[in-house]
């Protein structure tokens, strides 16, 4: 695996159901457009017909071996790369993902090893920079009753607890590209963390001068 040679930047936003990505994915990329970037978003599972496969299975409309359900996210990936990511990102925009290809690792790692997940994607490229926002399993599954009548199949505290787990591996063991973000703070600090990160970062400073 390595990071994306394209002249774009790449941020995926990370975490737990319930950890306030996709509320974020909104607010960073608002940020970025006041700013006059070009940034788009974008989301995993996708649309398409594989992603709506791992979307039945994940509600348990299909049921599927850990080991299929994998190696879908991988193909519903291939195709985002191809149809999506890779043509904004050779353009030279910016671009902002509710989760890549470390939630297919976090929450595949409840039942699979690790090692055979990383190698899963050893032919995928990697975001510029990820986020992952640290909330507490206890949070995100409260945050969540409210709006779910049937929990999908990751989201129970204890699955949840294996993930995070997961996802602290992956930031210690990829630290140039990955960063863990504080999420059980205002929404507003958390967009602030965010975008600091993403200031700091060489690629996209390499983007803000060929803006100016």
């Amino acid at each position: 695996m390595k990071v994306h040679s394209h002249p774009g930047f790449f941020i995926d936003i990370e975490g737990l159901d319930g950890s306030g990505m996709s509320t974020q994915v909104n607010l960073v990329r608002e940020r970025l457009l006041k700013k006059g970037y070009k940034a788009y978003k974008t989301s995993e599972p996708t649309d398409n017909v594989v992603g709506g496969l791992i979307r039945g299975t994940l509600s348990g409309v299909y049921k599927l071996p850990p080991e299929a359900l994998q190696l879908l996210f991988v193909a519903d990936r291939s195709h985002h790369v191809d149809r999506e990511i890779a043509p904004i990102l050779s353009d030279g925009n910016i671009l902002v993902a509710d989760r890549f290809l470390w939630s297919t690792i976090a929450f595949g790692s409840v039942d699979l090893s690790r090692q055979w997940l990383l190698q899963l994607h050893r032919y995928c490229f990697l975001p510029d920079l990820s986020i992952f926002l640290r909330v507490s399993p206890g949070i995100c599954v409260k945050r969540l009753k409210p709006d779910r009548f049937n929990f999908e199949l990751f989201e129970k505290e204890d699955k949840l607890r294996k993930a995070w787990k997961t996802y602290e591996w992956l930031a210690k063991k990829f630290p140039q590209l990955v960063k863990i973000v504080e999420g059980e703070q205002g929404k507003e600090k958390v967009t602030r963390e965010i975008l600091r990160q993403i200031r700091l970062h060489p690629k996209f400073k390499q983007i803000e001068r060929r803006k100016k």
